[in-house]
């Protein structure tokens, strides 16, 4: 080993050994992302990828065209960088699509993987697979031919894209890197593809039930060209040992021959048994049935998804007016519904309801007239549960509040829940009923189904029914059997006036209207009081924790609904005050204008000669005259040309303090006089 690794080493200088490591170094750091998106651009990648280290460089494969393959090279600088990278982003989803992240390899080792991944696939042959599904119905599945088909075509995809990757590489490979993912030349198909009709799409398949097991292929033909030219048929028949599973698939010329058949489903023989003619179905559209009956299997055996019917939420509109009382006692019953169904043997019964609030006088004959006064629905039992010992004027005992009703469908019972729970206009607003589906004991259920059918079995009128009922089944098959033979005898003489004939009467059937049959629309049943809506699948158990939470929401509404109601109450009190105050105010009369236009004037011309009076005043002075008497100041006169007038009555408040302020001065000696003009009061 030693020798030979210093052969190697003798072959390249340190400085190629040196450039050789860094490469190797660099390749340990790369990695490459599949299954991008068409959107993608550099800067995205970046912001994507630079959060796990430092990225170098960033390469985004394209065609030749400019568009982009899906496909990128990232360079880190350090081994730990690409390892979280590969570990995080794998297998996740980014840009709406699943990416793949791996570590890039060497061209050489790549495509030496690949010739030995192509010499281990072996071409196989495509055979028919059938596929059955629950109810015995079989068909060709040449759609998984289509797919095997398709499944080529996107190999041919990835092998373009990995062309272009190849493409890229030797463009890489110019500039000294040789670590790119390549694709060898594509293998050439030795077959070619066959061209496929879609018979099932076309409506020109059809699948036969229940057929013997001796009837061969040509058997088959023969009879079924009555209805049409057949263009094959194909018997299924089981691997390894080849027998018929008493099924086969009739491939039509003409879509009318395969409905035609298709309507004599159960009238047509073949060796003296009935066989059943049914459309052919694709692969899809068998697995969507499959799914939708996995959907429909009732997992929930005891029906506790039935618990949420009917529930009032504290904070929901069917909770407005609910009494603190009545919301008290559902939750109470709630609680007690959750602690029975502890026990397995108890469930919810889908067609039987308890009603809780019914009123002490109520009888089993005024619970059921309620009911149906309400609903319109006769419930088969009505009980109004009493105490076992007579009590005073009740000789019956006495009732407890609460009865049973029951209905003959699951339905039923459904709407006459919505209509009568919490609803105030049957018992009134504070005493609404409480309804909600009963909670039995399987083994008490069992018991009764045993009495019933025994009591059935001994009751000759119920006997008699079913013997009625038998006659009718075979009066019915009868007159299909002669319907069968007068359309076979009329397809012999002329089969294209039968199917003209056939389709107008299909034709009139679809435009005249079907009779009424009741349909309940569930959603169309909700009343605005009725509470929450049960959905199969989500159980409708609530923990005590919630059910003491709601209590005290509840209480909480209440209290806001009363502040509320009282604060209304005031301001209509305030607007009737208001309106009284109002009604008895004195409605002054009202004023002549002729008379307020006369004072008018006489106020104007009162107003202008006492202007006259002051201007003529103020361009004459004025002498004030004053008399001492006892220490009292005497009212000063005033001497003018015009007029001799009071000076405290006729002069401003501003002036009579001048005239008294000149008063007092004069009186203490300090002039011998007062002189003043009215330009000074003022």
């Amino acid at each position: 080993m030693d020798q030979s690794q210093n052969q190697t080493s003798s072959k390249f200088s340190k400085n190629e050994l040196r450039r050789r490591s860094r490469s190797y170094f660099f390749r340990q750091c790369r990695i490459i992302v599949r299954n991008l998106s068409y959107t993608i651009t550099e800067n995205k990648l970046r912001k994507e990828f630079e959060r796990f280290g430092k990225l170098e460089e960033v390469n985004i494969l394209k065609r030749e065209d400019g568009k982009v393959v899906g496909c990128a090279f990232l360079q880190y600088s350090k081994r730990e960088e690409t390892d979280k990278a590969v570990a995080e982003m794998n297998n996740k989803l980014y840009m709406g699509r699943k990416i793949e992240v791996h570590y890039a390899k060497d061209k050489s080792d790549y495509s030496r993987l690949k010739r030995e991944q192509i010499k281990s696939e072996q071409i196989k042959e495509e055979d028919v697979v059938k596929l059955e599904d629950d109810e015995g119905v079989e068909i060709k599945d040449e759609d998984e031919d289509d797919d095997d088909d398709d499944d080529g075509e996107d190999e041919e995809d990835d092998d373009d894209d990995d062309d272009n990757e190849e493409d890229e590489m030797d463009e890489d490979n110019d500039e000294n890197e040789e670590d790119e993912d390549i694709k060898p030349p594509k293998l050439l198909k030795s077959k070619k593809k066959k061209d496929l009709h879609n018979e099932v799409a076309e409506g020109r398949e059809v699948f036969v039930k229940n057929l013997p097991y001796e009837v061969e292929a040509d058997e088959l033909k023969e009879l079924m060209s009555h209805f049409g030219i057949v263009e094959k048929v194909l018997i299924n028949k089981e691997r390894i040992s080849g027998h018929s599973k008493g099924t086969a698939f009739v491939i039509f010329k003409l879509k009318d021959s395969a409905q035609l058949s298709c309507r004599q489903s159960l009238k047509m023989k073949v060796r003296d048994q009935h066989v059943e003619i049914l459309p052919a179905l694709g692969k899809k559209e068998i697995m969507n049935r499959e799914k939708a009956k996995q959907e429909k299997r009732v997992k929930d055996s005891r029906n506790l998804y039935l618990l949420k019917e009917g529930v009032i939420m504290a904070g929901s509109p069917a909770a407005k007016g609910v009494s603190q009382a009545d919301m008290a006692q559902r939750l109470r019953l709630e609680q007690r519904s959750n602690e029975i169904l502890k026990n397995f043997n108890r469930f919810v019964a889908r067609d039987r309801l308890t009603i809780h609030n019914i009123p002490e006088t109520y009888t089993n004959a005024d619970l059921r007239n309620m009911i149906i006064n309400f609903t319109s629905h006769k419930p088969r039992e009505c009980r109004v549960m009493r105490d076992n010992k007579p009590s005073f004027g009740n000789a019956t005992g006495r009732s407890r509040g609460y009865g049973f009703v029951s209905f003959v469908k699951h339905e039923i019972a459904l709407e006459v829940l919505r209509k009568l729970n919490n609803n105030p206009g049957v018992f009134g607003k504070n005493n609404r009923p409480i309804v909600s589906f009963s909670i039995e004991d399987r083994n008490v259920y069992n018991i009764k189904q045993k009495r019933m059918e025994k009591s059935r079995l001994n009751n000759p009128t119920y006997q008699k029914k079913i013997e009625e009922l038998k006659e009718k089944k075979l009066k019915r098959l009868q007159t299909r059997k002669e319907a069968k033979r007068q359309t076979l005898e009329q397809l012999a003489v002329a089969p294209n006036a039968l199917l003209q004939k056939l389709n107008h009467k299909a034709k009139q059937a679809a435009l005249v209207p079907k009779k009424k049959q009741r349909q309940r629309d569930i959603e169309q049943m909700v009343t605005p009081f009725s509470g929450e809506l049960s959905k199969e699948g989500k159980l409708g158990l609530r923990s005590n924790r919630k059910i003491t939470h709601q209590a005290d929401a509840h209480l909480n509404r209440i209290k806001r609904e009363r502040k509320e109601e009282k604060k209304q109450q005031r301001k209509e009190e305030h607007a009737r005050n208001r309106i009284a105050k109002q009604g008895t105010k004195r409605v002054k009369p009202k004023m002549n204008v002729n008379e307020l236009k006369k004072e008018d004037a006489f106020f104007n011309e009162a107003i202008g000669k006492y202007k006259n009076m002051i201007s003529q005043v103020t361009k004459q002075p004025i002498r004030i005259g004053v008399r001492e008497r006892s220490g009292q100041i005497l009212d000063s006169t005033c001497q003018c040309g015009i007029a001799q007038l009071r000076l405290l009555q006729l002069l401003p408040c501003r002036t009579e303090r001048i005239v008294r302020r000149k008063l007092i001065a004069w009186r203490q000696g300090r002039s011998g006089g007062i002189r003043m003009t009215l330009d000074d009061c003022t």
